[in-house]
């Protein structure tokens, strides 16, 4: 092997490919002469079989014993699986029955808690039937049908809750500002700012408003604008919800 990977590699007369082929012809006369030393001593003492003394019969004598334990172990082995494997036929064989019994008993079950339950439902009639007619006298009273629970709420009046909801924002919001422009007062006007101070007044400087500012208040009013359209909008989507929900 080592001689055809340096052939892949290297020409016939690289050094390294001429001394494998050296060594390997040193090897085969060392077999050659091994060989006839063992044949000569094979007819010197025929009664000796020199296969005793041969150190590879020996080795491969180790290795039988190795393998033949080997096998063995895996006789056992093969074994316990062919054991594990007729279990588990067995458990398939088994399960489909135990499936069955389980929906069987699952439906048994079923069964029996509906008659349990109409049984208990029925009692429930009984017992109020029985009482009603104990406590009265003039008229007789039956539970035709089962009391039933209404979908409409009884309260609040969701109708006028709304209403009443946005009227309280809105003054919560005025109120809310009132509160700031007390708190930090703005004088709009000379005269105003001259009755606070009790000082004279020597001028007053008015605000020149450029197009810059006059865009801006102009986006201020737009925006408001928009905001108080969007909560009429959203209030007249939710009436609308209610009633129509209400109506169902």
């Amino acid at each position: 092997r080592s001689l055809d990977a340096l052939l892949q590699r290297f020409t016939d007369q690289h050094p390294d490919v001429l001394n494998t082929r050296r060594l390997i012809k040193e090897l085969e006369d060392q077999k050659r002469r091994e060989i006839a030393e063992m044949r000569r001593a094979a007819a010197a003492s025929p009664a000796s079989p020199v296969v005793e003394n041969n150190p590879a019969i020996v080795e491969i004598t180790r290795t039988l014993a190795s393998a033949e334990v080997q096998v063995a172990s895996l006789r056992a082995r093969v074994g316990e699986y062919e054991g594990r494997s007729a279990r588990l036929r067995e458990q398939l064989k088994v399960a489909p029955q135990m499936e069955a019994e389980l929906a069987q008993l699952n439906r048994d079950y079923e069964i029996h808690r509906k008659n349990y339950q109409d049984l208990v439902s029925r009692r429930e009639t009984v017992l109020m039937s029985g009482e009603l007619e104990s406590t009265s006298n003039l008229a007789d009273f039956r539970v035709v049908e089962p009391p039933q629970v209404s979908r409409r709420p009884v309260a609040p009046n969701r109708a006028l809750l709304l209403p009443v909801a946005l009227l309280a924002a809105l003054a919560a919001g005025i109120g809310v500002t009132f509160l700031v422009s007390q708190l930090r007062p703005v004088f709009f006007d000379a005269s105003a700012l001259r009755g606070a101070t009790e000082l004279p007044l020597l001028g007053v400087v008015t605000l020149v408003k450029n197009d810059a500012m006059r865009r801006r208040e102009s986006r201020s009013l737009r925006r408001f604008l928009l905001a108080i359209m969007a909560l009429v909008v959203l209030f007249l989507i939710g009436m609308v919800t209610l009633s129509y929900r209400s109506s169902l």
